[in-house]
């Protein structure tokens, strides 16, 4: 009974510092994602002539189409790599120090993430219609929403880093 305790009192502690060290990623996600739907609006609403031919804005559509498919697949290679690499990760890191090496990883993607949706308005300002753009937008917004490191997913990628490493840190 008092080992249960025990746990308990340590899930919860773990999850004040997973709290406490996610906050500002959290907020600062939800900014980007509030912009990248604000930009998104703008796209929609704002309808300006070509500045160029339409050739032209064709060939920069296709290269913006190929630059964020590229950085999806950067983003999302990063992600599933580095979070774990122990290069990253020592060893005798506290749990503090983890979540705050996340927490750059998680700040620098979403800042490459954010690159996304300005190509996308960009795009449409010089007069490719936002049919043909809105994908910039959604595809931003849901790697945003993966990126952002709400708790269950936090104690999730914990979950498999003790995997990885086979040992448990503390809790400072």
């Amino acid at each position: 009974m008092l080992d249960m305790i025990t746990q308990y009192e340590r899930r919860l502690e773990e999850r004040r510092i997973i709290k406490a060290e996610t906050k500002d990623a959290i907020i600062i996600s939800v900014a980007l994602l509030f912009s990248t739907l604000l930009m998104g609006s703008v796209a929609c609403l704002v309808k300006l002539n070509p500045g160029f031919s339409r050739a032209a804005l064709e060939e920069l559509w296709m290269i913006s189409n190929i630059v964020i498919v590229m950085l999806t697949v950067i983003v999302l290679a990063v992600r599933k790599t580095i979070y774990y690499s122990p290069k990253v990760i020592k060893e005798d890191f506290t749990l503090t120090q983890i979540l705050r090496k996340w927490k750059t990883l998680d700040l620098i993607l979403l800042a490459i993430a954010e690159i996304i949706p300005i190509l996308g308005l960009v795009i449409s300002l010089l007069g490719m219609p936002f049919s043909r753009t809105y994908h910039y937008f959604v595809a931003s917004a849901l790697l945003m929403v993966m990126l952002m490191p709400i708790g269950l997913k936090v104690r999730s990628k914990l979950t498999v880093l003790k995997q990885h490493t086979s040992r448990d840190w503390s809790l400072k």
